[in-house]
């Protein structure tokens, strides 16, 4: 009976390896089948000679020949020449040279590392003594045999028929998911689990049938997630059994090639295909993938894609090459299907992008000639843009094709930038005259940013006060600024600290460049067993021949430098979506610029509309076209400017300053008029429970996952209730509460708690005025981090007793958890306020609530949402400037070098100037789509912090007013207040 259930064999079937639970591709099932039949062996022992296990060229003669293709080929898990993977086949080997032991075999690691097809090759080279029955179990399946299983009082089960069979081995196949549905599924996995560990720790069997215990015969081979200790611990002494650790996929990177190679053999006759190799670009696209879940049957599943893609490809291009490329390899892996690796797909770019004349040459012997020669003309040519063609090209070429240019190549422009030009050649002067250049000093980190920030601001009030669009002369000033702190900053300093920390524009490309669909990107991969960081340090000898390259990457930055790809083919140059740094459709990233540079930017695009500003508040207009003088016009001019400029940013700040106490209000009044005494009643007992337990980290996250899949189920909660002695009539008052929601954390889960619980604390104690709420919010600290608190608090327990000591405690603000950082005295009077128990140190909950109580909790960077719109409104105007005169810098050419021209042929110059209502049409597109966006983006740092209604509210109508004045002004028909003067 039970053998027809889990599958008694009485030969030796080669089993298929672990199935997946991802869904990750439609040709799982059939690789993991296909395997598994290839591998099919017959019922006498073959033993594979030891030294030929020790090497990594384990694949025998016999595999390679097209003949022997089903014959004895070792599991392609125990593939590779890594450390991990000899002494993988060392253990192995040392089971099947001791044929007498019957002792249980353990194979532990985590999920997906193959354990399944070991524990099959182990079966089969055991002794045939030994072996002749074998039963497969999956635990999985067996809760809902369980009965089946162990038997009852009335008759007996599979076990009670195993136990007197020495012939017999069976294999355990662990659990691929802890979560269970309810207590009773919960216990009785437990029920199994404890006869099972009892079976191999004890050998012993206790049959409910007999009503006694009997020793257990079979041997047993076993999969589990689970580490030796576990064993040892429930056996409370020496066990004798055989423990093999089983490094997942992520641990044995250097194996992923011969273990892939292995499998394709396998695979590789279904498709009609012979001798597939792996080529050099697949190899490190399997490299680049995270194996985390699942490694093995996704490997499987892959390889036997990418073959069927090998083979479709074949019929229609009959000079297909014999390999499996990137292109057929995960190609629905999330990374994978959402970039585009240019420099392997498009080879020629590679090339270009590998040639001297490629940014090195480009820059000495092209871009700074003509920046020079730009300069000059600005200088000494004409000084409008009516007569100007090099001063027209700046102002409604250059800003235009930038701002462009950021959705698509991003910091493109910092690969020609001039200013580097000129910046790299004083460098090179410098050093051949013997200057040694200083490291980079600690202040650029945290000050440059600032500098940058206000050197921007101090361009854009000169730009406004001295009308530098309309004067070559001080334009071409504005470029030397610029080039000048390059220049200092590269002859003191070595690499770019400049290009880095302190430029201006590198600030804002850097800001907008976040949007890009490009990227230069490094994989984890790419740098595995690299000690030398040539890439940054410079010295590669794989550029030997490149002066540019052989410096590193003159950023600083990992991998950033294209030219020096070498062997280990890094970094790579990726077409990516829009705003993939934010996520789809938009996640924050670590950290950019200043959010106050975003504002910058929209401020900026206000302030060349002041005349119309002006007007509309029914000022003189002509304020705004006041040059530098000593009188009160321009200083009036000049207060208005830097009004202006500051303006979206200013509103952005005081919206969000209003927001969160005006929160904090709605919260606690809705708190007041939504919610029964009952349900705060319950919330407070619930929460003062948890606060009064003497319990460790662990206990206490384990009485609400019980089941340990590292969410929380609504059954658990129930049971949690139990444990905190919750009256049962609460229960439904909590649920109705707390919600429900699929996949839940424990940590989410208690912070809903613990937010619950304070606010009915301030909606009892009655605090809903606007002006007692925001005196509490500015009394309390930021936090510097995004760790929730239990990740903080498990980061504090030094000692990993799941409770905080004193002086684990005192140590938080020395982390940088705080923006303001707490004194000794400050910290002691918190941790005895925490100490509700007494007994000098803290449980998670204690903990939890000092720092709820005592800090704001919430996202800073909420100003990020507001970078779509800023660069929305700085293109609709620059393109609205480019649309109205770039056209005309041909026409503007013979003015420029004083050259006499006739009419006629002035006229048959071509000249391009679009009309106003196409401006406008382009203008209200662009501003539209970076208004949806801006509000989109803003919405999801707003969820992803827990931020309420209010405060995303009051961003959504600050960024309308701004997308609508910026609309307004750019429409606005006046000549005479023209933005474009």
């Amino acid at each position: 009976m039970a053998g027809g259930i889990f599958g008694m064999h009485k030969e030796k079937i080669r089993a298929p390896s672990t199935q997946s639970t991802m869904a990750v591709a439609a040709g799982k099932r059939a690789a993991t089948a296909l395997i598994a039949a290839t591998l099919i062996r017959a019922t006498t022992a073959f033993h594979i000679p030891k030294n030929q296990l020790l090497h990594a060229g384990l694949r025998s003669a016999a595999a390679n020949d097209s003949s022997a293709f089903s014959s004895d080929i070792p599991t392609p898990i125990l593939e590779g020449g890594s450390t991990k993977a000899i002494r993988l086949r060392k253990q192995l080997q040392e089971i099947w040279n001791d044929p007498t032991n019957t002792s249980p075999i353990i194979l532990t690691g985590p999920k997906g590392s193959g354990k399944s097809e070991l524990a099959e090759e182990i079966v089969y080279q055991l002794p045939s003594w030994q072996t002749k029955i074998v039963h497969r179990l999956t635990l999985d399946d067996g809760i809902d045999f369980l009965d089946t299983i162990l038997g009852t009082a009335s008759h007996p089960g599979l076990f009670d028929d195993l136990s007197v069979q020495a012939n017999t081995t069976l294999v355990l196949k662990g659990f691929q998911s802890q979560h269970v549905d309810s207590k009773d599924s919960l216990d009785r996995r437990g029920e199994l689990i404890d006869v099972l560990d009892t079976m191999v720790t004890k050998g012993q069997f206790y049959s409910t049938y007999e009503n006694s215990t009997k020793a257990f015969l079979p041997r047993i081979v076993g999969c589990t997630q689970r580490p030796p200790q576990y064993f040892t611990e429930r056996c409370g002494k020496h066990l004798n059994a055989t423990f093999i650790k089983v490094p997942s996929f992520e641990q044995r990177k250097s194996d992923i090639q011969a273990i892939a190679a292995a499998k394709i053999k396998l695979l590789e006759r279904k498709f009609g295909l012979t001798n597939i190799e792996l080529s050099k670009e697949g190899r490190q696209r399997l490299l680049d993938h995270r194996w985390e879940v699942d490694g093995d049957s996704e490997l499987d599943s892959e390889l036997y894609n990418g073959l069927q893609l090998l083979a479709s490809e074949k019929k229609w291009n009959p000079f297909a090459t014999d390999s499996l490329e990137p292109r057929h390899l995960l190609v629905n892996a999330y990374d994978e299907t959402i970039r585009k690796r240019l420099l392997y797909d498009i080879p020629f770019l590679r090339n270009v992008i590998m040639s001297p004349w490629v940014f090195g040459k480009t820059l000495t012997y092209i871009v700074t000639p003509v920046f020079i020669l730009v300069n000059l003309i600005l200088f000494l040519g004409p000084q409008t843009r009516e007569e100007n063609a090099a001063l027209t090209f700046f102002w409604a070429g250059w800003w235009p094709g930038i701002m462009l240019v950021f959705p698509f190549l991003g910091r493109i422009w910092c690969t020609v930038c001039p200013f580097m030009a000129v910046g790299n050649i004083a460098q090179e002067i410098a050093t051949n005259m013997g200057v040694q250049l200083k490291k980079w000093p600690s202040w650029a980190k945290e000050s440059g940013p600032a500098f940058a920030f206000g050197l921007f601001y101090a361009i854009l009030m000169w730009e406004e006060l001295w009308n530098l669009p309309q004067s070559g002369a001080l334009s071409a000033c504005l470029l030397l600024l610029i080039t000048s702190g390059a220049v200092v900053n590269s002859v003191i300093y070595e690499k770019r600290l400049w290009c880095r920390y302190m430029c201006p524009i590198g600030a804002m490309n850097k800001m907008f460049a976040t949007l890009s669909m490009t990227e230069v990107r490094t994989f984890k991969s790419n740098c595995e067993g690299c000690t030398t960081a040539e890439c940054i340090n410079g010295g590669s000898p794989t550029v030997a021949h490149d002066n540019y390259a052989l410096k590193g990457c003159t950023m600083d930055l990992k991998n950033n430098q294209l030219r020096d790809m070498g062997d280990r083919e890094s970094p790579e140059f990726n077409l990516r979506p829009l705003g993939q740094d934010y996520g789809l459709p938009w996640l924050l990233p670590k950290s950019i610029q200043s959010s106050e540079n975003m504002a910058l930017s929209q401020g900026s695009v206000l302030l060349h509309f002041l005349p119309k500003i002006l007007t509309d508040f029914g000022m003189d207009p002509t304020i705004a076209t006041v040059g530098p003088a000593l009188d009160t016009a321009f200083a009036t001019h000049t207060m208005l400017a830097f009004a202006v400029l500051g303006f979206p940013g200013g509103l952005s700040f005081i919206a969000d300053t209003a927001a969160v106490p005006l929160e904090s209000s709605v919260k606690v009044l809705k708190r007041q008029l939504t919610r029964t005494p009952a349900e705060n009643a319950a919330i407070k007992t619930l929460y003062e429970s948890m606060l009064k337990q003497n319990v460790d980290v662990s206990a206490a996250i384990k009485e609400w996952d019980q089941d340990g899949d590292g969410t929380v189920s609504d059954w658990e909660v129930k049971e949690a209730f139990k444990l905190l002695d919750i009256p049962e009539y609460e229960y439904g008052l909590l649920f109705n509460l707390l919600g429900k929601e699929e996949g839940r954390t424990v940590s989410s889960l208690f912070d809903d708690i613990q937010e619950l619980y304070f606010d009915v604390q301030e909606a009892q104690r009655g605090s809903v005025s606007l002006a007692a709420t925001f005196k509490n919010q500015m009394s309390e600290n930021d936090f510097e981090t995004k760790l929730t608190f239990v990740e903080i608090f498990n980061r504090l327990d030094k000692d990993g007793n799941g409770f905080l000591s004193k002086d684990e405690f005192l140590a938080m603000s020395k982390e940088g958890y705080f923006k303001k950082p707490l004194s000794e005295e400050e910290l002691n009077d918190l941790f005895y306020q925490a100490d509700v128990l007494g007994i000098g140190r803290l449980n998670l909950f204690e903990f939890m609530s000092i720092l709820r109580k005592n800090v704001k909790i919430g996202i800073q960077e909420i100003g990020y949402g507001y970078l779509p719109l800023a660069w929305g409104s700085l293109t609709a105007y620059w393109l609205g400037l480019g649309m109205q005169e770039l056209g005309l810098t041909l026409v503007r050419v013979p003015s420029t070098f004083n050259v006499w021209i006739s009419q006629g042929f002035r006229d048959s110059i071509p000249q391009y100037v679009f009309d106003t209502s196409t401006i406008h049409a382009v203008q209200v597109s662009v501003m539209l789509v970076s208004y949806i966006a801006s509000v989109a983006l803003t919405q999801k740092l707003c969820d992803d912090n827990r931020i309420g209604p209010v405060r995303f509210g009051t961003h959504a109508v600050t960024q309308s007013i701004g997308a609508a004045i910026t609309l307004y002004l750019m429409l606005s028909p006046e000549a005479i207040v023209s933005a474009y003067r």
